[in-house]
């Protein structure tokens, strides 16, 4: 185990793979506001990809692609801030909160982009747990152990 409060390259990495998360949704907050969902398209899954041609839909799913960013830069300072504080000092709770949370959302939205036919939107969430997923998997390894119920 290491030492408590000290970062390791796992630590780094994660909280590297956080802030490009962070950025992109942010992307995804000003192509909402301001540019008009170009980024959703050029990944493929966006209103153009989608046969979406009607200026009020798509002005409609620029609101729905700005929110989503602001949901997703929220969920990574979430993130971000168990990484920097509990994580950090290897409490097994902080680890298990976000590998639930991670866990969730990639079997929710990626079932759900299978479901409705959008493998591209898939494929996009396997490299995205994968990204949050190696390091999570070696910073388990230096976890604190568990408590049992008599000490």
């Amino acid at each position: 185990m290491q030492a408590s409060g000290s970062s390791t390259v796992w630590d780094r990495i994660l909280l590297g793979v956080i802030a490009i998360v962070a950025a992109y949704a942010l992307g995804l907050v000003i192509d909402g506001l301001f540019l008009g969902d170009h980024v959703f398209d050029l990944l493929g899954f966006g209103p153009a990809d989608g046969a979406i041609t009607s200026a009020e839909s798509r002005h409609y799913l620029r609101l729905v692609y700005a929110i989503l960013g602001a949901v997703i830069v929220g969920w990574m300072l979430v993130i971000g801030g168990l990484v920097v504080g509990p994580l950090r000092r290897r409490e097994r709770w902080a680890w298990s909160t976000i590998s639930t949370g991670v866990g969730v959302w990639f079997v929710l939205d990626t079932g759900i982009s299978l479901i409705l036919g959008f493998l591209g939107h898939a494929v996009f969430n396997v490299v995205f747990a994968i990204a949050l997923a190696v390091p999570l998997f070696f910073i388990r390894r230096e976890l604190q152990p568990r408590r049992t119920a008599g000490g």
